[in-house]
């Protein structure tokens, strides 16, 4: 045999053996950006109306965060209360002003639940005791005469 034929030889082996070897597919990239890039993602997300996408920073979160922590219930109740879940919505409202008593927007978004289910005076108490404990705040007399226009000024 001359010379060329084996290196022909060995250049087939090699070919055959490359090409039988299974093609390794590249990992899916793993986003593993810090818990307030995800919370800024799902904000910026909920602002420009694109669901889909905080939704899934949503559900990166909830994989990070525990059950329980504020950020988590605030989130998840904005993203209901977008979504149309008002029962769902003013739980998360509820929660998170039985732990953070006074809580403007909290307070304000179950108020506008509470109105719109004709639940005047329930918005009117919601707001009120908000009030009390913030009585400098803007926001919540402007959501008392909006949600509770007879409501004292």
């Amino acid at each position: 045999m001359n010379r060329s034929s084996t290196t022909r030889q060995a250049r087939g082996v090699t070919r055959s053996t490359t090409a039988a070897a299974p093609a390794v597919a590249p990992a899916p990239a793993v986003d593993d950006a810090p818990v307030e890039l995800r919370f800024a993602r799902f904000v910026a997300a909920m602002k420009e109306s694109r669901t889909a996408d905080a939704e899934r920073e949503l559900a990166a979160l909830k994989e990070r965060l525990p059950a329980g922590s504020l950020g988590l219930v605030r989130a998840q109740a904005w993203f209901d209360l977008r979504a149309g879940r008002d029962a769902a919505a003013a739980d998360g409202y509820r929660t998170i002003l039985e732990r953070l008593p006074g809580d403007e927007e909290a307070a304000i978004n179950l108020a506008s639940i509470q109105s719109r289910q004709q639940k005047t005076e329930e918005a009117r108490a919601t707001l009120d005791a908000a009030s009390r404990l913030q009585p400098d705040s803007a926001a919540l007399r402007a959501a008392l005469a909006q949600f509770t226009p007879a409501a004292r000024q």
